[in-house]
C-alpha cells in the first residue's frame, strides 16, 4: 500500500468516525441534551458533510480544509472532556479529530507535491 492511500484512509476513518460518533452519541447515548437535537446534529455535521466529496475525490485543497475543520472538533473534544457525563464522547472526539488532522495533513502534503 502506498503512503498516499494510507493517509487518505486515515483521513476517511477520522471523517466518517466523527460523523458516525456525532449521530450515535446525540441520538442514543447522550443523557442530557442542552440544545435541540436537530440543531446540534445539523451544526456539527454540516462542516464534515461538505468535506466528504472532496476527500473521496482526492482534492488537495479539501484536505487542507479538513485540517482546519479538524481543529474545531479537537477544541470541542477538549471542552466536552471536562464534563464528567460526556467524558467518553470527548475522548472519542479527540481521537477521531486527531486521525482526521494527521491523515489530511499528510495527504495534502503528498498531493501538493504531485501538483
Amino acid at each position: 500500500m502506498n503512503r498516499l492511500a494510507l493517509w487518505r484512509n486515515l483521513t476517511l476513518m477520522g471523517l466518517l468516525g466523527l460523523m458516525g460518533l456525532i449521530v450515535v452519541w446525540n441520538l442514543w447515548l447522550a443523557s442530557v441534551q442542552h440544545v435541540p437535537l436537530w440543531l446540534e446534529i445539523g451544526v456539527l455535521l454540516l462542516p464534515l458533510a461538505l468535506l466528504v466529496r472532496g476527500i473521496i475525490a482526492g482534492v488537495a485543497q479539501t484536505h487542507v480544509y479538513a485540517v482546519l475543520v479538524s481543529l474545531l472538533y479537537f477544541m470541542l473534544g477538549i471542552w466536552v472532556v471536562l464534563d464528567p457525563q460526556e467524558r467518553v464522547y470527548g475522548y472519542a472526539l479527540l481521537v477521531f479529530s486527531t486521525c482526521l488532522y494527521a491523515g489530511a495533513f499528510m495527504a495534502a502534503k503528498i498531493l501538493g507535491k504531485r501538483a
